[in-house]
């Protein structure tokens, strides 16, 4: 009887010892996985933000541009040259297909 316990117990520690390591394994598979994962999102995130900052920093870019070209408009207005300036932006304007089109 001693010897069925005796064998018992090892069979039991055995299975036991190897359901550990399979499960510690499973454990880490698990764990790598949600490593990589997380590693995946943070890197997608960060193209996100640096996609949105480049659209942001040449949102800003035309801005400053249409203000100053305002500002441009503004101090012609008050010259002489005005007429010319704004011929010139209408010839622009149908040369590359404006509202009307391009006209040859």
């Amino acid at each position: 009887m001693v010897k069925v316990s005796v064998a018992v117990v090892g069979l039991v520690a055995a299975v036991a010892g190897s359901t550990a390591v399979a499960v510690h394994h499973l454990d880490q598979t698990e764990i790598k996985r949600i490593h990589d994962e997380a590693a995946t999102d943070i890197a997608q995130a960060k193209a996100d933000v640096a996609r949105v900052e480049g659209e942001r920093r040449l949102s800003e870019e035309r801005l400053r541009a249409e203000v100053e070209r305002y500002k441009y408009d503004l101090r012609l207005t008050q010259t002489q040259d005005f007429k010319p300036y704004q011929a010139a932006i209408l010839e622009n304007q149908t040369k590359r297909g404006g509202a009307d089109g391009p006209q040859d």
